[in-house]
């Protein structure tokens, strides 16, 4: 026997003051009421209605029944409605802030039409991580190193001009000299680094590069506001790090950057199995948002994978929130 059925079938039935009146409140058939009360009786150990001309009375231990019966009844019912708010809250989902407007929907949408909703939480990587190991979200797009992730975005370089050929740092160098044919003068330029590559495997890569290549420390700006950057693009002349989707939400020429390769790369982090689970089949639609690849070579996360969010992580994503000042 159903506890809480029958008891709702008690309260109705005591309620109305009539088994007819209490199965037709509670949606089923007068005979199973009968059956659900006498269940009820046999199960308490004791009468709980008894038959008059008008219908049926409670019994001196039904009135004593009914304050819990209802609140049983009221409980279930209070569960039942948190359950249907759960299912409807949607997953709370920490990306950075280069996605797009229109790629998110498309994300969102393909979530949508599994019966799932999605809260997108942009930040950058160290707020990211942070968020998921606070349990502010529930689901993370986390920066790894390239050959690490899930999904791949090759990075360039934007410029206010067009640029005819792949970029190299050594190209900002101020001693280069000027070549018949160049559509710029690359020389002394500064290369801008945002908030999404302020991270060590990125800007230090750079930072590195950038030595060896000979330019001046103030050549590698790492900005601590991505306007604050593309203003000095469109001002300055400056260049700024980023891949060829940002760059064209921004309007800008774009060009790869071949010395040194580098590339952004992501994995998916959740709290939960389960939250893992609801978003393992949307790769496609991630890659979109990153305005990058699946990577070559790389398989699908297991829930398990994408739950796991190590002491490791965790103090790689602290190092990756080091704030860099600008130079």
């Amino acid at each position: 026997m159903d506890l809480v059925d029958a008891c709702r079938t008690f309260t109705a039935v005591s309620e109305l003051g009539s088994m007819t009146l209490g199965a037709a409140a509670d949606g089923i058939p007068q005979p199973v009421a009968s059956r659900r009360i006498a269940g009820l009786e046999k199960q308490l150990g004791a009468r709980l209605l008894e038959r008059t001309g008008r219908g049926v009375s409670l019994t001196p231990f039904g009135r004593d029944m009914l304050v819990p019966a209802t609140r049983l009844v009221e409980l279930a019912d209070e569960m039942l409605l948190g359950a249907d708010r759960a299912k409807l809250r949607p997953v709370s989902l920490a990306i950075p802030m280069t996605c797009s407007t229109r790629d998110l929907a498309v994300l969102a949408a393909s979530v949508k039409d599994r019966g799932l909703r999605v809260d997108f939480r942009s930040g950058p990587p160290g707020r990211r991580a942070d968020d998921l190991a606070r349990r502010r979200v529930r689901v993370a797009l986390q920066t790894v190193p390239a050959d690490e992730g899930t999904w791949a975005v090759e990075l360039g370089c934007a410029h206010r001009s067009p640029l005819t050929a792949p970029m190299r740092i050594a190209d900002l160098r101020r001693s280069r000299s000027q070549v018949p044919g160049d559509d710029l003068e690359l020389a002394g330029r500064r290369l801008r680094v945002t908030s999404e590559d302020n991270i060590p495997h990125i800007r230090d890569r750079i930072r590195r590069s950038a030595e060896t290549a000979g330019l001046l420390p103030y050549q590698v700006v790492v900005d601590t506001s991505d306007p604050e950057a593309v203003a000095a693009v469109l001002s300055d002349g400056d260049l700024m790090l980023c891949s060829e989707a940002e760059a064209a939400e921004l309007d800008l020429p774009w060009t790869p950057l071949i010395d040194p390769v580098i590339s952004r790369g992501y994995t998916l982090r959740a709290v939960s199995d389960e939250d893992a689970a609801l978003l393992a089949d949307f790769a496609e639609e991630f890659a979109g948002c990153l305005g990058g690849s699946i990577r070559a070579g790389s398989r699908r996360q297991s829930a398990a994978e994408v739950r796991t969010q190590t002491t490791t992580d965790r103090a790689a994503s602290a190092m990756g929130s080091g704030i860099g000042r600008s130079t």
